[in-house]
Parts: C-alpha cells; structure tokens; sequence
C-alpha cells in the first residue's frame, strides 16, 4: 500500500509540491477558523439565515439572499426570526467578548440588542436592550420586550408594538409576559405594576389599535395559553389567602375574544388540600373543549413561634436520613429538588363546569394526553423498585377516559414505547422484540410486526437487559392508516391491525440505513400522500445523504457522497432546501436550491482553508481478537510524506468511527483535538469497539490492538511512539488497556474509572445517582455485582493491575466531578506511587467537573497533552512540571504572579 501511494504522488508531483508547501495550521491561527450555528431558510426559501461561531467567540450571523448570493453579515447576531410572508426579519445582538468581560467584572448586567431588517429595500434599525422579541401571525407587527428595570423585583417590562411597514409605534409599560394569537394580530399581556394596582390581562388588537382588558385585579397573572388556530385564550391568576405557605390560582378561560363580547369562564376549586399550580403551562385541546391544567399538595403556613425563650429551644441537627428502601437517593433527591417542585397533577377541565377532573395519581409519575383529548395515559413504576434502582426500568400503562377520570390498567412491564398515534386512537409500544399496538377504544392489543418476518430489535446493543431495544420508530400516518417503524436498515410500514406490512426501501443490500426525516414536528403525524424524505447512513461505507419516496413510487437517491451530509431544511411555504456537506479536510459548506439532487453550493466555512496543508481521512477494516470485524477512522498528518514513518495518537471511547467525515475545528479549547494533533504531524486513530459482558477492558484490549497493528502492517507509523487517550470511559480505557499490553508508549487518561470494586459503590454526584444502574446494565456492562463476579471485576479494574503498568501515564481530573468520582484519579495516583511509577503524573484542575469549562484549563490541559506526547512520542525535551513535578508554593508563586500580570 505505501509503494501505490508513492507511486500516485511521483505521476502527481505538482499536488505533493503544493501541499509540502502550505504550512500547518498553528495556534495562532486557530481565532478565525469558524463551525456551523443554527440556521433557518424563510418562509418563501428566499433567504438562508446562518450561524458561524468562531474559536475567538467573534460569532457572526449571515442572512444570504438565494436568488442574488448577496449576503448581510450580523457580528454577534443570533435567535433569528422570519415574518410569515419573508419580508422581515429579526434576530438578536449580542456583545463581543471583551464588552461581556467588562460588564461582568463591574458586576453590570449583560443585555442584548435587536437588529429589524427590511429584506425588500436592505433598511435595517437597531433596538437596544430587548429581551425578547415575536413577529404577528399576519406579518405586519413585531413585539419588543425590554428588560425589567434593576433592583425592582416585580419583573414587568416595557413593551412595544412596533408596525413594520410604518414604524408607528406602540408602548406599554409593566408587561410581565405577551404572546400573538395564532391566527391574527392580536396580542395578549400580562401586566403588573410595583404596587398591583391595575395587575391584568390585556389584549391589544394590534390593527385597529385597541386595547381591551379582560380581567384586572390586585392579583398577580400569568402563563398565557392560546388556543391553536382559535380565538380562545386562557390565564392564571392568584389568589390571595391565609394560612397556606404556597399560592393557588384560578383559571380564566376567555372565548372568542376576538369578537365583542368574548365568553368568560373562571374555575375557582381545587381538590381538597391541593391548589393549581403555575410550574404547569396551560394547555387547550384542540376543539377547545378542555383545558388542561396543574395541581399540586397545599403546604400549610408553620405556625409563628410565640417561645420566650428562643435561646432554650434546642438546636436542630441537619443529619440526612440514607434508608436501604429509598428508590431515589438523597443525592438525587437534593438534585430534582426543583423537578420535585415543579411536579404536578395533570387535570382536566372543561370551561363553564364548576370543577376539574383529575387524571393523575402521582407527581413522580408521567401524564400524556392522546390526540383529540379524549384519553390519556398515566405511567405506573410503583411495583418496579428494583428496576428503578438499578437499572432495569419498567412500568404499567393505565388509560384515562379524560371526561370523567375513570382509568384501567391496560398493559403492564413495558420497558419501550407507550405513545400515542397521530390521531389519538391507539397506543405504540415495544414487547417481546416486535411493536404492539393498543386500540384505545376497542380495548384490544395487537402484534403488528410479527407476520412482518423481519427484525426490530437492536441486535449489536451489547449491554446486558433483560429486552432489547427497538431499532426506531418513524411515526404514525396522520389518519392512523399505518404505522412506519425501523428494521436495521429500512423502513417498513404496518397495519395497525396486525395484518402485515411492508418494506419501503432497500437498504440492507447496500447495508445503507434509511430513516425518515421529521422536517415538519408541529404535525402530529406523517402525510404519506406527500414524499417522505429519508436520511442516509452507510453502516460501513459511512457515506450519507437523502432520498425522496413519493407515493406508489420506487425511492428516489437524492445526494449520496463519502462525506457527512446533514442539517437538512426545507421552507415553510416553498419547496426549497438546504444542507450542509463536509469531510475531515472540508470545511463545512452550506447547499441550497429547490431540488436536493441539484442543490448548489451557496456558502462555505473557513474559506482560507486552502492556505494551510491539512491532513484527510480514510477507513480502515480490522478484526478485533473476538472475532467481530470492525473500522476505525483514520486520520493523516498535514504534509503527509509516504516516505515518512510517523507517531501516532489513539482516541478510544466506543464507536467512533462515525468521525470520519466530520471537520473538526481547530481550538485549544479543545484538549482532544484531532485537527489540531494531525497539524502536529501525527497520525490520529478512532477505532470502534465493541463488547462482551462483564468484560470490557479485555474487550477494548480485544479491538484496540488490532486497530494499531493494521495501521502499523502498512509502515505508516512508527509502532515505537504510539500513543492513547481518552475521556471518562475512554479515560478508562487509556487507563486500563497499558496494564495489559505494551504497545502505547505513552497514554493520557481523562477523568478515568480507575477501581472497579470502589467505583461500583459510587454515586453519579451531578445526577446524584448511584453507580450501579449505569455499571451493572449500563456502560460498564457488567451484569451483576462484584460479589457474584469477583473475578471479572478484578481482571478489568485498572487498579487491579497497577503492578503491570509499564506505560507512561497522564491523568488529569478536575476536584468537582459530578460523573466520575475524583478520588478515582486519587486512588490510582497513590496506587501508582507505591507501585514505583516516578513517569505517573496526575493535573487536579480546582473547582472544575467532568468536562473543565474554565478557558484558561481547557487551554492548559490541551498543552500539556501535546507537551507530554512531544516528550514521548517525538523526542522533545520534557517540561519541567513533567520532570519534577510542581511544587505547591511555585504554584502559588505562578499564580500571584498571574494575577499582578491581569492574567
């Protein structure tokens, strides 16, 4: 292979000139180099709208015309907004970074700007201070909230409605929340002054120019709802009373206010001991039949504390409880203290009746209301404490007949699915490794994949569960006529009858997985009398790209390409598309056009790429030591020379071969870089693993050496300066794979699982959930606990084999992980030491997480990562942090030093 590629280059000498000649990208350069943010087509498909964020946070906005390639560049613009007819448009503006700096060291608020762009004539006027911003429904006004004023704590606001053709403008003063009807210009506030005199809701019809008030009172209102498409809105008020430490609300529910005299509703009671609540959004059923609301338990006021003698009364202890029995524990307990809070009890109510009906049963339990809001699903875990506690999660489906509460219990240990059609007829789930489907009405469950003859479970999920999971589901027909639902590869469509159904694609002879692309996710289900658009994915090719099945037509291939083609758009009302396409060596560039297969180049990244020389990728086939043929991505330097051996670096987590066509941009913000390594001059390997139960260092010792060693049969590197890193799982694996072979000269281990016996025992602190869910069917794939498998979790534990570390070795933890336990990295460092280690160097990163935020860490961290394989993999003379270590006063010194400099 290295001769056929020299040959190549000796019949080409002109391109390996060219690209000897460029230089390699350097830190220096990286402050320009740019990555896709959002991006929006308008409504005619006219106009792309597109985010580019720079490594030096000079993030710009770019609004391209389609039809002209003229294009208006937004410096920090962002949260962008087309009027319906695509005449205007708005988006956000926000701050450089040093102006940001400067606000937050004076302890000054960071506020946003509004830019209002006419997209006929290029007039374009600037807003400053606006919070938030909405365009009407008719396109002819846009709303502006401002920021409520500093130091008062009601949080109202000014408003303007500003007419977009005139520039005639509209205040109001107070406004604490506004939302446009869907269907015209009429806008509905809350309003709340400092003192609640004149506290309301307002609706301001923004054509006629008139304001109404709908309710006013002392009283505080909030969560506006309209209806959708309807004239119907509904809002909470409060309600003032004694001897309760929380608030009630009551619910006003205004119809047809666009006419004169608007219906008005008020439901007032709550269930004993229960209040509705405000951390639950009103929400109509479509008819406009029900509104659904929140309840919550009363919390009684404590009683005022009338002893004399205050200084007596003992002093509480703040112990916490830790019961075996707690399904959640305190340290979850602590973390969902908000999601506890907010939880409530889903109700229904219906305007003019004097009560609600109460669907829920428990506020740690889910609520779904079916299409047509005629039933509604409740979940039950209540007979599944294990599964909940460790890691095998199942639960009952109750039915709810929404009009008068009355339930059944419908299916019971479901572990995947339970939603509900397009229409609200049936129920999907996932059992016994087909789809199910429950007639609602009819009472019936049907197996609507077995006469199919095909697979929907996922065979390569290799962790240990009781049910497979299923390969995906595209959703229900809009009239409930079928089911789309995912083998391997293709899409098949069911009857909900259970009669059988059909494959749509072929994907499987190509092994080119097809899946169906929601591009419209306000619409409860899928219009099969339109095309479908598919993405496609080549399971082993890795090319990708889109396809069209029209009805009772054969699937039309659109784009298909080795490269990674995604961010598919389509506009509202135009058949206009967009995408992005990209390769490790390409940029990301922005297509357009009103056909997919004909799509145009209209935009593109780094546009200077061509100035650097810049390495490529390439698939690579290996076999792991198990039998299993798996790929890795492999990555070449910049300046590639074939006559050259080089070092190369290894990036382990699972499978992560995925990456071969993504560009990655080049920032020291991030420390596992591999653009930035290849302008290093190595190589970089992104191998794929796979694994067996309770044994997954051996399974990753199992595919990474085989990974190394094909690359190593084809003399591109040198097999004596490899080296490996990863991150928290793959941290463990740079951990745990040197004990067991000698083939990385030097490893770097981020945030690594070191102790199988001590981590197994510990808690997820960010989630605050305890490890055992995620090691024993999770991750770690290890089944069962050590008790019953002593001897697996020693032969995979790090720790366990510390005595055969012969590698080199850099680890590095910040003292505030939530993931993985710091004392992990403690306990190898110490584990390290005794075993004699003196080349072991653990970097502690103070007050940081999993992943460090800080810039000036992730910057450091980065440095010393290329430092340490500088010295290992290439020769370079060792730092003397990596000699001799740091001592903790010339830390200090660094430091005070550091700050007297403004660093």
């Amino acid at each position: 292979m290295r001769t056929c590629i020299a040959v190549a280059l000796l019949l080409v000498p002109g391109l390996a000139v060219a690209q000897t000649a460029r230089p390699a990208v350097t830190p220096a350069d990286y402050g320009k180099f740019e990555s896709p943010g959002p991006a929006q087509l308008s409504p005619d498909g006219r106009w792309l709208a597109y985010g580019v964020n720079r490594v030096d946070e000079a993030n710009t906005l770019r609004i391209r015309d389609l039809s002209s390639d003229r294009e208006r560049t937004v410096p920090y613009g962002s949260a962008l907004a087309f009027t319906a007819d695509s005449r205007w448009v708005a988006y956000t503006i926000g701050v450089s970074v040093e102006e940001r700096e400067r606000l937050e060291r004076e302890k000054k608020p960071v506020r946003n700007g509004l830019g209002l762009v006419n997209l006929a004539t290029g007039d374009s006027v600037a807003f400053p201070a606006i919070a938030s911003f909405a365009f009407s429904p008719d396109a002819r006004f846009i709303a502006l909230r401002g920021y409520p004023a500093e130091g008062v704590k009601v949080e109202g606001a000014e408003l303007l409605v500003r007419e977009l053709a005139t520039g005639t403008t509209s205040h109001f003063g107070g406004v604490t929340a506004y939302a446009w009807a869907d269907r015209a210009a009429r806008l509905a506030m809350t309003v709340r002054s400092p003192s609640d005199v004149g506290n309301g809701v307002h609706l301001y019809d923004a054509v006629a120019g008139r304001l109404r008030v709908l309710d006013s009172s002392g009283d505080v209102y909030r969560g506006l709802a309209w209806r959708k498409n309807a004239d119907d809105l509904a809002v909470l008020r409060t309600v003032k009373e004694d001897g309760w430490a929380d608030t009630t609300h009551v619910v006003l529910a205004f119809q047809r206010v666009a006419g004169g005299s608007p219906l008005s509703h008020r439901l007032a009671a709550a269930p004993m001991e229960q209040r509705i609540a405000e951390t639950f959004t009103l929400r109509w059923s479509d008819d406009g039949s029900v509104v659904f609301l929140g309840l919550r338990p009363r919390r009684r006021a404590e009683p005022k504390d009338t002893s004399k003698d205050k200084a007596a009364a003992d002093k509480l202890s703040d112990v916490q409880v830790w019961h075996a029995r707690d399904v959640r524990i305190q340290p979850q307990q602590r973390v969902q203290e908000e999601q506890d809070l907010r939880a409530t009890l889903r109700a229904a109510w219906r305007p003019g009746e004097p009560s609600a009906v109460v669907l829920g049963t428990r506020l740690d339990e889910t609520v779904t209301v079916l299409e047509g809001a005629r039933h509604a699903i409740e979940t039950d875990a209540s007979k599944y404490t294990f599964g909940r506690m460790f890691g095998r999660p199942a639960r009952d489906i109750d039915r709810i007949d929404v009009r008068t509460g009355e339930r059944r219990r419908v299916r019971e240990d479901v572990r995947f699915g339970a939603t509900g059609s397009a229409t609200g007829r049936y129920l999907t789930y996932f059992r016994d490794n087909h789809w199910w489907v429950y007639d609602v009405g009819r009472d019936k469950h049907v197996n609507v994949t077995e006469r199919t003859g095909a697979t929907f479970e996922n065979r390569e999920y290799d962790y240990p569960v009781e049910q497979l999971p299923p390969l995906g589901l595209a959703g229900w027909s809009k009239d409930d006529a079928w089911l789309l639902v995912y083998d391997e590869f293709d899409v098949w469509r069911v009857a909900p009858d259970g009669s059988g159904g059909t494959r749509l694609t072929n994907g499987a002879v190509d092994r080119l997985v097809h899946r169906v692309l929601r591009l419209d996710r306000d619409e409860p289900g899928l219009d099969l009398t339109k095309p479908l658009y598919l993405a496609l994915t080549g399971k082993t090719s890795k090319r990708s790209g889109f396809a069209r099945l029209a009805p009772g037509q054969p699937l039309e291939t659109l784009v298909l390409e080795d490269a990674r083609v995604t961010r598919l758009l389509r506009a509202d009302s135009a058949d206009v598309f967009a995408f992005t396409k990209e390769r490790f060596e390409d940029p990301p560039a922005w297509f357009a056009g009103r056909s997919l297969a004909e799509a145009k180049r209209v935009a593109g990244l780094n546009p200077f790429i061509g100035d650097y020389a810049w390495g490529r990728g390439e698939l690579i086939d290996f076999v792991s030591e198990n039998g299993d043929s798996l790929q890795a991505a492999l990555f070449y330097p910049a300046n590639h020379d074939p006559a050259t051996t080089y070092p190369m670096i290894v990036y382990t987590y699972e499978i992560v071969s995925t990456q071969l066509h993504g560009f990655v941009t080049p920032t020291e913000r991030s420390y596992y870089n591999a653009a930035a390594w290849t302008a290093q001059g190595y190589f970089v390997l992104y191998p794929d693993i796979v694994y067996r139960g309770r044994d997954p260092g051996r399974s990753a010792v199992a595919a990474v050496a085989p990974a190394v060693n094909a690359v190593v049969r084809r003399g591109l590197v040198d097999p004596a300066r490899i080296g490996l890193v990863g991150h928290s799982w793959g941290g463990y694996q740079a951990t745990y794979i040197p004990t067991q072979t000698d083939i990385f000269t030097a490893s770097v281990a981020g945030a690594p699982i070191t102790n199988f016996l001590s981590f197994a025992g510990a808690i997820h602190w960010r989630p605050g959930i305890p490890e055992f869910d995620h090691w024993e069917t999770g991750q770690a794939r290890m089944d069962v606990p050590y008790w019953e498998d002593l001897d697996a979790y020693l032969r995979n534990s790090p720790a366990a084999h510390i005595d055969k570390l012969k590698t080199p070795m850099l680890m590095m933890f910040g003292d505030d992980d939530g993931t993985v336990d710091w004392h992990q990295g403690i306990e190898f460092y110490n584990f390290a030491r005794r075993a004699g280690r003196d080349d072991f160097v653990l970097l502690v990163y103070p007050g940081e997480d999993h992943g460090l935020r800080k810039k000036e860490n992730q910057i450091d961290y980065h440095r010393r990562i290329l430092e340490w394989f500088g010295h290992w993999l290439k020769g370079d003379k060792a730092p003397g942090w990596m000699r001799d270590g740091v001592t903790h006063l010339e830390r200090k010194r660094v430091l005070e030093r550091g700050k007297a400099g403004g660093g």
